[in-house]
């Protein structure tokens, strides 16, 4: 139609065609930038998060064998205390089961031989450590062994403990739950599992009390803040609450 108004109209079409065309181009190449920004940032967050924890699971292993050591130089300590009395014993007794002089004292016995009036005859010496420490030396290497054992059970007993709070957490990750949950603010943008939280995103919210969905309406340098879904109040979540796992986040399809 050659109609002036209708010339018009669709001047102002082609026009508002035109600019959303240049809005949508320029929204698309931010998009971009921003994902591409964001692929960089966590790239180098899990860089980071692997040296980290490379560097924290070395120092475990060292700090576990230095126990290990110590557990083996406290048994080998003992066992050197222990074992040297006990290889004494059957020494001994083998000299008093072998009775070498039996024969001939049974001989002079039986020759008619007989020991004098003031005479007796003399004991042979017990195979025992008396005959060879004082009581005093006796009890102090009692000593020695008893506190020897003692160190070597509490260092067990402390070695298992940790295993056991180790073990209940799941795996060396939750043993360190800075790894497992870390929480920061960079850029205005919030950082949680492993996952980057903008201004205006849906999440999810999960407490102790329960969970609901808002949206991220500020974010602070300590805390941000969402406006839930069902009353539109505003509510505040600091990082402490989301390291130490009483608040938790998830994204939510919007």
């Amino acid at each position: 139609g050659t109609h002036p108004d209708w010339i018009k109209r669709i001047k102002k079409l082609d026009q508002q065609l035109k600019e959303r065309m240049i809005i949508n181009t320029v929204v698309k190449e931010l998009e971009l930038e921003m994902a591409e920004q964001d692929f960089l940032n966590e790239k180098k967050n899990v860089v980071k998060e692997f040296e980290e924890k490379k560097v924290y699971l070395r120092e475990q292993l060292l700090s576990e064998l230095e126990e290990k050591q110590k557990m083996i130089e406290l048994e080998r300590t003992s066992m050197e205390l222990t074992g040297d009395s006990l290889e004494l014993k059957p020494v001994t007794t083998r000299k008093l089961r072998r009775r070498a002089n039996d024969g001939l004292g049974n001989t002079l016995c039986g020759a008619g031989f007989k020991y004098g009036p003031g005479e007796k005859r003399r004991k042979q010496a017990p195979p025992t450590l008396k005959c060879l420490l004082e009581d005093k030396d006796i009890e102090d290497d009692l000593k020695i062994i008893n506190k020897t054992l003692s160190l070597s059970a509490a260092a067990s007993n402390s070695i298992k403990k940790e295993l056991d709070q180790a073990g209940s957490g799941g795996s060396l990750r939750s043993a360190s739950p800075n790894f497992a949950r870390d929480a920061r603010i960079e850029d205005g943008k919030l950082f949680y599992e492993k996952r980057w939280f903008r201004r205006g995103q849906t999440v999810w919210v999960e407490g102790k009390d329960g969970s609901y969905g808002a949206t991220i309406s500020a974010i602070g340098s300590e805390a941000i803040w969402v406006r839930r879904s069902e009353d539109n109040s505003k509510v505040s979540i600091y990082l402490s609450q989301l390291n130490k796992g009483k608040l938790g986040l998830k994204r939510r399809a919007q």
